[in-house]
């Protein structure tokens, strides 16, 4: 690890590439198809009609046919910390306009290797050591419908050997179609397909559900549902039959980059464009060890302007020295207690075990962390919050679940 000086005037280098990409509606085919769901009926918001029953359910569910949206349907993203309440989906498919239901799992899986279309090893970690990805599945009956019709068919056609990979994954990777990615479970794929990342919803690879759960990959994180009629009244039943105290977000397209979970901050596939990607071992608990040589090369230590000596990735370092020298040239540098700083390059999972801390990339840090602690209301002055969002970080203060002492990157700074 290296020790440097960092000028104050310096800013983020590097354009985010790929990530204001939406969802896109058009392009659907208007014919349709018919798919039958479950719907427990204590849950029901609306009793379905007579003709959607069908008597060979047991007494405990009832059955709804919907058919898949037309060119005209509207699109929502929903999703709540955590991962979604069991039964949602089937619950959300029988509110009244709700047309279509897809559910999306995602989880980390580890990449142990990976080789060429011809053959030739690509990645091939030292031992013991595996590359963490985000990996999705996705229902290849229900998922297709909200993809524009071109690339709807590298979802329906894979074979079960066969993943799709996102295209700044893929260029991380350094793979093309014919290449072959082996997990630590013993399981390999060859890539099928190379898409915009916004048809992977953000994530590294893309498997159908029958392979991404038994590889893990079996946490429900967000619904995308498509609908006719008006939006407040498909929001209002949605979050009325949630469990008291849960938060749920809800979005439509524009309204966030991609469409996901998790749509405040960064995609793990575009913090790896951004600040690299590594190699670790796993610990103990929610600790790993990142590989030595990759830390060698990315994460500086220098002084910075308030806070002292901090240790982040090197392209933090200069948008980190910006925002605290603006705070000291606007005599606001009282607004951070370098008491209260809990660091920035901390290799860890975040809470769950689910994901990983973009502290561990030296991408993210602690501010005034004892007055905001995570999971209440934000106590942070605006004057801080607004100056750090210039400077390129993104603050946690109004995510579902609060973490408001935590900054982190998220585009380049705006000086």
């Amino acid at each position: 690890m290296k020790r440097l000086v960092v000028m104050t005037t310096g800013v983020l280098a590097g354009v985010v590439t790929g990530a204001v990409l939406m969802l896109a509606a058009q392009g659907i085919s208007g014919t349709g198809t018919t798919t039958s769901v479950v719907v427990p009926a204590f849950s029901s918001p609306a009793d379905p009609t007579p003709s959607t029953l069908d008597p060979s359910m047991s007494e405990d569910s009832t059955t709804t046919t919907v058919e898949s949206a037309p060119v005209s349907d509207q699109i929502l993203l929903v999703w709540t910390p955590g991962g979604l309440p069991e039964g949602l989906a089937e619950w959300v498919s029988a509110i009244a306009g709700v047309n279509a239901v897809t559910i999306v799992q995602s989880d980390l899986a580890h990449v142990s290797a990976t080789e060429s279309a011809t053959g030739s090893a690509v990645d091939r970690p030292a031992d013991g050591y595996v590359i963490p990805v985000e990996v999705m599945g996705f229902d290849p009956v229900s998922y297709p419908a909200f993809l524009p019709q071109a690339e709807a068919i590298d979802f329906t056609t894979l074979n079960p050997d066969q993943l799709i990979l996102g295209a700044t994954s893929a260029q991380i990777r350094r793979l093309v179609p014919g290449g072959v990615i082996s997990f630590d479970d013993g399981s390999r794929f060859t890539v099928a397909a190379v898409v915009d990342d916004v048809l992977v919803g953000g994530a590294e690879a893309a498997l159908p559900l029958a392979a991404a759960g038994p590889m893990g990959v079996d946490t429900e994180r967000y619904l995308l549902i498509r609908y006719s009629g008006r939006r407040e009244d498909v929001e209002s039943a949605i979050r009325g039959g949630l469990p008291d105290g849960l938060a749920v977000r809800i979005r439509a397209p524009g309204e966030t980059p991609v469409l996901r979970h998790g749509d405040a901050v960064l995609p793990q596939v575009l913090i790896k464009e951004q600040f690299g990607e590594f190699a670790y071992r796993r610990g103990s608990g929610l600790t790993f060890e990142i590989s030595p040589d990759w830390v060698e090369d990315n994460i500086d230590s220098a002084e910075v302007p308030v806070l002292g000596l901090v240790t982040c990735h090197r392209n933090l370092l200069p948008a980190l020295a910006g925002a605290m020298a603006d705070l000291v040239e606007r005599n606001l540098d009282f607004l951070v207690d370098p008491d209260g700083f809990r660091g920035c390059f901390n290799p860890r999972y975040i809470a769950n075990g689910k994901g990983i801390s973009r502290h561990s990339w030296g991408a993210a840090l602690d501010i005034n962390i004892a007055s905001n602690p995570e999971g209440l209301e934000s106590a942070q002055d605006p004057r801080l919050v607004e100056t750090m969002e210039r400077w390129g970080f993104t603050s946690g203060h109004d995510w579902l679940v609060p973490d408001p002492g935590h900054f982190e990157y998220l585009r380049p700074a705006q000086g």
